[in-house]
């Protein structure tokens, strides 16, 4: 069976922290346009979140916002969009300084790499909110600490507040994935043990010559009815799920120094031709490009 950490155990996140500050008087921040996900932390302090259909949400000391996809948005000092919006700049103060009541906010940025189009991240919600009494356990641990570090003004780590916001997004999965009454349907593949086999077996060994009927008899399905379920499930064909995984670990291996014939056959093409073509369908260039944009980093 497959569970939330073995699947994330090969998973590329890069997570930056761009902005942590003690902010005054009116403000309003929209981080969106990067092309990268995004969070907010709120340190010390309240705000309002406005986001979609999120009008005027109340922020307070602990609470989190994700943005997996970029999403449009504005987090303010005031709980009047109108106002909010008009807003366009604000004053920053170092967080090792300042009173208690200004708001102290984390920023950052998560680049997904080569996992950007993973079924995982594709199925997340524009806008993630977690408060602080949804935080349990190691999540709640590390929000403290990584609000903590960031109180240490010019002597905190940038490479310690990089991984704990690392850690703390691949947690909150942990977390979301454990939901039974979840509305992500990856999720809900992975506690349905019939399907969960099939994703087990598909993840375990991409080189294998899949095929949908392969796929239906692992998990005791009917070829109609898996199709069905999986395409229900995961918005994908089992095929375009299976292209996408290969073309991902494609991407790393060869980022990682591999040639193109190695890593066709390791992820399941019978020849550098076939994979190529799939690969520039994929990516919009060829494997080479990836080769040697690595060996020029």
């Amino acid at each position: 069976m497959i569970d939330i950490n073995s699947l994330l155990a090969g998973f590329h996140l890069n997570a930056t922290i761009f902005h942590r500050s003690l902010l005054c008087n009116t403000w309003s921040t929209d981080t969106s346009g990067s092309g990268l996900a995004s969070f907010h932390l709120v340190s010390q302090g309240q705000a309002y979140l406005y986001c979609d259909d999120i009008n005027a949400l109340e922020l307070t000391a602990g609470d989190l916002v994700v943005f997996p996809h970029d999403a449009p948005h504005i987090i303010s000092s005031s709980d009047n969009e109108k106002t909010a919006a008009s807003i366009d700049s604000f004053i920053a103060y170092p967080m090792a300084h300042g009173s208690s009541d200004q708001t102290g906010l984390i920023c950052g940025y998560f680049d997904f790499c080569e996992d950007k189009s993973h079924p995982l991240i594709c199925q997340l919600p524009a806008c993630m909110v977690i408060h602080k009494h949804q935080q349990q356990g190691a999540l709640a641990g590390i929000v403290q600490s990584l609000i903590e570090e960031s109180k240490l003004g010019i002597l905190a780590n940038e490479v310690i507040l990089s991984r704990l916001s690392e850690v703390f997004f691949l947690n909150l999965i942990r977390k979301l994935s454990l939901d039974e009454q979840t509305s992500i349907g990856l999720f809900k593949a992975l506690q349905d043990p019939k399907m969960n086999k099939v994703l087990h077996a598909i993840n375990t060994d991409l080189a294998h010559p899949w095929t949908v009927n392969i796929m239906a008899e692992i998990g005791g399905y009917s070829r109609a009815s898996f199709a069905s379920y999986f395409k229900a499930y995961l918005e994908l064909t089992p095929l375009e799920y299976l292209t996408r995984l290969r073309l991902s670990q494609a991407q790393k291996q060869l980022r990682a120094g591999d040639s193109v014939y190695k890593t066709a056959l390791d992820v399941g093409y019978q020849t550098d031709v076939s994979f190529a073509k799939a690969f520039k369908r994929y990516f919009g260039y060829g494997p080479g490009s990836s080769r040697k944009s690595n060996t020029l980093a």
